[in-house]
């Protein structure tokens, strides 16, 4: 007899949380991702501008495929480099970009990062930066084409 309270307790307590896990909602509706495609990548002319450019859609590319578009089957987008500066400070070098997005016929968004390394990391700094900036952009993108009619 002492065996059979604590075994109801616990058929009791697996009854439950079944019950529970039956009653809750299951997992949103999957949607479809939107199409996005980038018609325009413009980069300032320069001695790397062609590198940044291809570095630049790619980042814009990756970023785009995990954003919510939201109900849009396509979505078309272009992107200006505004800004693009490095600043040697002796053992500090900083790197600016601003990145401009637009859906086409419609508003657009800027993002605008400016980080320091050492003068070794250049690269990775570039990378890195560059790789915030077309994040942030794309997000409010993806923001402001959920939200429009």
């Amino acid at each position: 007899m002492h065996v059979v309270r604590p075994l109801r307790r616990l058929l009791a307590s697996i009854a439950f949380v079944a019950a529970i896990l039956a009653a809750a909602p299951g997992p949103a509706e999957a949607r479809g991702h939107a199409k996005v495609e980038w018609k325009r990548v413009d980069v300032p002319s320069g001695e790397d501008s062609e590198r940044i450019a291809r570095m630049l859609r790619k980042l814009l590319t990756e970023a785009s495929r995990k954003a919510d578009f939201g109900k849009a089957d396509r979505v078309v987008l272009d992107a200006r480099v505004a800004e693009l500066a490095w600043e040697d400070r002796g053992d500090v070098v900083r790197f600016s970009c601003t990145v401009v997005g637009r859906l086409e016929g419609g508003p657009s968004a800027r993002s605008r990062i400016s980080f320091g390394a050492s003068p070794k990391d250049r690269q990775s700094l570039e990378k890195q930066v560059l790789t915030l900036v077309a994040k942030g952009v794309v997000a409010r993108l993806a923001e402001i084409a959920r939200t429009r009619p």
